[in-house]
């Protein structure tokens, strides 16, 4: 690829060669998991005789599916790439006919290969081939309707809220009716989800009781709205999933739709999975009609568990955990244990933490970097600041404050401050400039557990102009610097992202590891206090392992998280 060899390591060949119908790769973090997708790709048109229309690839989001595709249009094996090879090999369509197919010219562009995709695109291509043209609504107008039918139930039944209590129910029943589509589809799944709210109601105080009795209403009325070509992208699941099982049901020739799906999807005998661990009921759902229409189709997951944060938005890792359950015909688990990502000292921290918090018996990640790389835990609260400066000159420690207030004068809330109510700010603002003075020539990277900060006005996008400014400033970066090395994002948002320096700001107990006061209240869905800490614990992960040379942990607990 790119003129350097496709290297591979034992264990990654070993995954690439392996024939089992069912195959779950483990990929710790850092370990090539993307990689081995591409091989295994390469080596079932190359070595072992696939059609590239005879795999597909599903990724997570559209940025890993172009990524992948971009990837296998770059392979050259023995000088040729491998929608050559793929139409070579086949005498029974013309050389010619099959590369008219995967490429158009020798000059066609990488990207023009289409092996990988996301689920959801897969599922639109299935309902449109039966004839349905469906206009998928945005989140902008999931979240109109949601809010106009929340407004209509209470106003029927004259109940009032607060409006702290109304945006709070928004927030909760959006929430419920993303994870009920996944669980509960479709209106067929509408009963089995009342019978579940009136269980749970039976056994819950009453303001508990309320929400659940509106969230259950507000999403049968969401449902009456999608009505087709209406869907949302769970519903375009559903439908996808419920032709598939048609087409297993309708004789051939019986239904020239269902035929045309048929001749699409059944020529498939390779299904591969990314982002394994964050699986959810629809997913399994149209992978197994899928195979039913395939039945000699083989599977081959790759994820990790310790990596699985999703379970917000439907995933659930169950589908993991019980690999050999949901897929029973020859399974075998393929461990991915060796990290390229990060230094030595990161990734025994980071195995540490999960070893004594997540699954003492599990496969830890190994470094094959032979550097140590550094951790740092610093306490924000133990800056030298000078809280004063700002009423002498301002041109130390008040220019914290002063970046602080400038960052919010932009937002429209500086009239609400004083620069004495943002001293413990300032005192973190003036600890992160230290670091990335310190790392200015490096890729750098700051998380946090939420949008907001436990400061009083100072979520990420303010925090990040402050800095910006901080930085520009002392002359330590140009903006230009500044935009192209320093990322600021939650914890969430930085799955899949490295950078060389990571600082994780904030990192309190009571902000990471605590539990959301909401964090139970759908039992329905398998929320409870252990699902929620293991949530917790996959996410830390997560955080510890985007860095790769230095670790930055900034907390003001004696007892630190991690």
């Amino acid at each position: 690829m790119e003129g350097r060899p496709y290297t591979l390591d034992f264990d990654q060949a070993r995954a690439v060669v392996d024939s089992h119908c069912n195959t779950l790769v483990t990929a710790r973090a850092g370990s090539g998991k993307t990689r081995v997708i591409v091989a295994k790709i390469a080596y079932l048109v190359a070595q072992k005789g696939y059609r590239l229309s005879e795999i597909a690839a599903f990724m997570f989001n559209r940025a890993a599916a172009a990524e992948v595709n971009q990837r296998i249009g770059s392979v050259l094996v023995e000088g040729e790439n491998l929608a050559s090879i793929s139409a070579r090999t086949h005498k029974s369509v013309s050389v010619k006919k099959q590369q008219a197919n995967f490429l158009q010219s020798e000059n066609e562009q990488n990207d023009s290969v289409t092996v990988a995709s996301t689920f959801h695109k897969f599922a639109l291509e299935i309902v449109k081939i039966s004839g349905i043209r469906p206009q998928i609504i945005s989140e902008q107008e999931q979240a109109t309707i949601i809010r106009r039918e929340l407004e209509l139930y209470l106003s029927k039944r004259q109940l009032q809220l607060s409006t702290n209590r109304k945006n709070q129910y928004l927030q909760l029943i959006s929430g419920f009716i993303t994870r009920a589509g996944q669980r509960f589809p479709g209106a067929e799944g509408v009963e089995k989800l009342r019978q579940e709210v009136d269980r749970y109601c039976k056994a819950v105080d009453s303001e508990w009781r309320q929400l659940h009795c509106i969230t259950l209403k507000v999403y049968e009325a969401y449902l009456g709205y999608l009505t087709p070509p209406k869907l949302d992208f769970n519903l375009l699941m559903s439908t996808a999933t419920k032709l598939l099982k048609q087409c297993i049901n309708v004789r051939p020739f019986h239904n020239p739709q269902l035929d045309s799906i048929r001749a699409r999807i059944g020529k498939y005998k390779y299904l591969l999975v990314d982002e394994y661990q964050d699986f959810s009921y629809l997913f399994f759902d149209i992978i197994k009609a899928t195979r039913q229409v395939c039945p000699a189709s083989k599977l081959f997951a790759v994820g990790d568990d310790w990596q699985a944060i999703n379970r917000f938005a439907g995933s659930d890792c169950d589908y993991f955990l019980n690999f050999d359950r949901y897929f029973s015909q020859d399974p075998i688990n393929i461990p991915l244990a060796t990290n390229y990502r990060s230094d030595r000292k990161i990734v025994e921290h980071a195995n540490t933490y999960m070893l004594s918090t997540y699954d003492p018996g599990a496969i830890p990640a190994r470094a094959f970097n032979k550097n140590s790389g550094r951790i740092y835990h610093l306490d924000p609260q133990r800056t030298r600041f000078d809280a004063t400066d700002i009423l002498e000159d301002g041109l130390s420690d008040g220019q914290y404050q002063e970046g602080l207030l400038k960052a919010l004068s932009e937002t429209g809330f500086s009239a609400k401050y004083q620069a004495k109510e943002l001293t413990e700010s300032a005192q973190l603002l003036k600890t992160l400039v230290k670091v990335i003075h310190k790392n200015r020539g490096c890729q750098i990277m700051l998380l946090h557990r939420h949008n907001f900060t436990s400061f009083m006005g100072i979520d990420l996008c303010i925090l990040q102009r402050a800095l910006e400014l901080s930085l520009i400033a002392q002359n330590i970066m140009s903006k230009e610097d500044f935009d192209e090395r320093v990322r600021i994002m939650t914890m969430h948002k930085s799955k899949g992202l490295e950078a060389d320096v990571v600082i994780l700001m904030e990192f309190n107990r009571e902000i990471v590891a605590s539990m959301h006061s909401h964090a139970t209240i759908f039992s329905i869905f398998g929320d409870n206090e252990e699902n929620e800490r293991l949530d917790q614990c996959r996410l830390t992960y997560v955080a510890l392992t985007r860095a790769k040379h230095k670790l930055y942990i900034l907390s003001s607990d004696n007892d630190p998280v991690a």
